[in-house]
């Protein structure tokens, strides 16, 4: 009796190797049509139940329906189902896992503006000093003053000089050929750096 159970441990623990999802690239979709598989990436966009990632090399979609806690910038693991949507090849998720919120790390502003096709339209937390104030915007500046950065900003409590965090969405104007950050969701702020 002992050897039949241990028979059957022995069998579903094969099974179970059976069933694990082969971890894939985003670029990688059309190659496991119908197939179940694992994708890792950093939120890029989100439209309605289509979450776009991105590996910093290529780039993938998700359905996920229950994406409201998803924001720009986390890194997600998905497991499902590869399928069809219009014309291209999406993850149909079962699972969906926020492994790293955005906010959970800070880049100082010198990395940010040299490594910008990472950041870029998405949701950042920078350090750095404020260098100047208007109304509605100040600039952000690295300890040596060698960068600046505008963040669009009301209600700013906070005085030059001052070091602070700055969690917002970052942009690019083509039309002025500048990059901005903008503070304008309730999970944004600018804080002072103790």
């Amino acid at each position: 009796m002992f050897s039949i159970a241990l028979l059957g441990i022995i069998c579903l623990y094969f099974i179970s190797f059976l069933d694990k999802p082969v971890e894939i690239n985003p670029d990688e979709f059309y190659k496991y049509n119908g197939e179940k598989v694992k994708v890792r990436g950093i939120v890029r966009n989100k439209i309605g139940s289509l979450v776009e990632i991105t590996n910093y090399e290529v780039r993938g979609k998700i359905f996920y329906e229950k994406n409201d806690e998803i924001n720009y910038g986390d890194e997600i693991e998905a497991i499902g189902r590869i399928g069809e949507y219009e014309d291209e090849f999406v993850l149909y998720a079962n699972y969906l896992k926020i492994c790293k919120k955005w906010d959970e790390d800070t880049i100082s502003l010198p990395y940010l503006l040299e490594n910008y096709e990472k950041y870029l339209n998405s949701n950042v937390n920078v350090t750095g000093y404020i260098y100047s104030t208007t109304k509605s915007y100040f600039y952000l500046t690295d300890d040596l003053i060698e960068y600046k950065i505008k963040v669009y900003c009301d209600n700013l409590s906070l005085n030059k000089s001052d070091k602070v965090f700055v969690k917002g969405f970052f942009y690019y104007d083509a039309s002025q050929a500048s990059f901005f950050i903008k503070v304008n969701q309730p999970y944004h702020g600018v804080e002072k750096y103790e």
